[in-house]
């Protein structure tokens, strides 16, 4: 990541917390789903932290390709 920005940090504790849950927890569904929330946040703080890479996965997921066009389904 490129700067660690007050937000993106909060982002990460989250994830950490979510880890230690994770680590903590004996259903194998409720720790997949801590593990789960604490990719989350960290994709949520790359995605702060670095708004060109985040505008490029937004687009990529609506159909757009590099080109700027759209892609047939």
């Amino acid at each position: 990541m490129p700067g660690y920005t007050d937000k993106s940090r909060r982002y990460l504790r989250l994830a950490d917390e979510q880890m230690h849950r994770a680590e903590a927890a004996l259903a194998p569904h409720a720790r997949s789903t801590f593990l789960a929330l604490a990719r989350q946040y960290r994709e949520l703080a790359s995605r702060i932290d670095d708004p060109a890479q985040w505008r490029v996965h937004v687009n990529g997921a609506r159909g757009v390709t590099k080109g700027g066009t759209r892609r047939a389904d």
